[in-house]
């Protein structure tokens, strides 16, 4: 097989993954696939273990991180067990950002890249298959369609519990171009993609006096303020902030904490609440892994929990 044939079975093979449908039929899937509404620190654990794990003198070696790090399992090990296991259950250890602190070159910025690049793989299998609502720039959870009142019945039904609320966006959409009928709501299976700016998003700091906080949280569209009449309708808003596009996914932070303070308030709230606030809307939900890195203050390697 040459190389052009190696392309072109690479994109038919994408072709099959994907899948589009109503939320009926995202339901249906559910009940086949219960994992697929796993939260984001449950795919990054998952994604972790599928990799697989080798136990010895009751230590845990995870092979995920094998290729690029070299004598860092203890502090591997207690990454893993004491957060990302953890949050996985929804513990309340979900709730805090992960700070990664050492020397240059301690491999801080290399673990956070091999989780990046391991997510963008492993949304393309079964274990990792994300599904969102089609056409939502935040690529939102489906389910949050489900009103909040059901929600108690849905769990008794399908064993999953919701977490956050429908977008402005998606609220509007919802009604205006469905008719509030939210069987009928496109949903369809996405990949994450730095690139492409889905599931992964990354912020470094520049000056403070220039930087916008609308890089983290997206911004107003101008030029459809004049067609929609308000600065306070979703549709002239910009989705496309950094916490925004790593929603479902991870949010790296370099060098965050040489950023200016207002930064750091949308942090706590998105770690604490898991909303944040953009524009005149109301607090928009978010479910995505906060990783922060700083190469200052050597502390010989070791993760610090924050």
């Amino acid at each position: 097989m040459d190389f052009m044939d190696k392309i072109k079975r690479q994109r038919e093979e994408e072709k099959k993954l994907t899948w589009e449908g109503t939320f009926s039929d995202y339901l249906k899937l559910l009940k086949e696939k219960p994992w697929i509404a796993q939260s984001a620190h449950a795919r990054i654990y998952n994604m972790i273990k599928a990799a697989g794990i080798t136990e010895k003198d009751g230590h845990k070696h995870y092979h995920f991180f094998d290729k690029d790090i070299f004598g860092l399992e203890e502090a591997i090990e207690r990454l893993v067990e004491e957060y990302f296991h953890p949050a996985a259950k929804r513990l309340d250890v979900k709730k805090r950002i992960l700070l990664l602190m050492g020397p240059v070159s301690g491999g801080k910025s290399t673990i956070v890249t091999l989780l990046k690049r391991g997510l963008e793989q492993f949304t393309r299998t079964e274990e990792g298959a994300v599904y969102a609502i089609k056409g939502c720039p935040m690529h939102e959870d489906p389910l949050h369609l489900i009103p909040p009142n059901l929600r108690d019945d849905f769990y008794k039904e399908y064993g999953i519990r919701i977490e956050g609320s429908l977008s402005p966006l998606n609220a509007l959409r919802l009604e205006e171009e469905y008719g509030g009928r939210i069987e009928d709501v496109l949903v369809e299976r996405i990949f994450f993609s730095e690139d492409r700016r889905i599931g992964i998003g990354t912020f470094s700091p520049s000056d403070p006096k220039s930087q916008d906080i609308a890089d983290l949280t997206g911004s107003i569209d101008f030029s459809t303020i004049a067609e929609y009449g308000s600065e306070s309708d979703p549709r002239a808003y910009r989705f496309d902030g950094e916490l925004n596009i790593a929603n479902r996914g991870i949010m790296e932070f370099q060098e965050m904490l040489k950023c200016d303070e207002k930064f750091l308030w949308h942090l706590l709230s998105l770690s604490q609440e898991g909303n944040f606030k953009a524009g005149r809307f109301a607090l928009i939900s978010a479910d995505e892994t906060e990783l922060m890195w700083l190469s200052k203050n050597p502390l010989k390697g070791d993760f610090v929990m924050q």
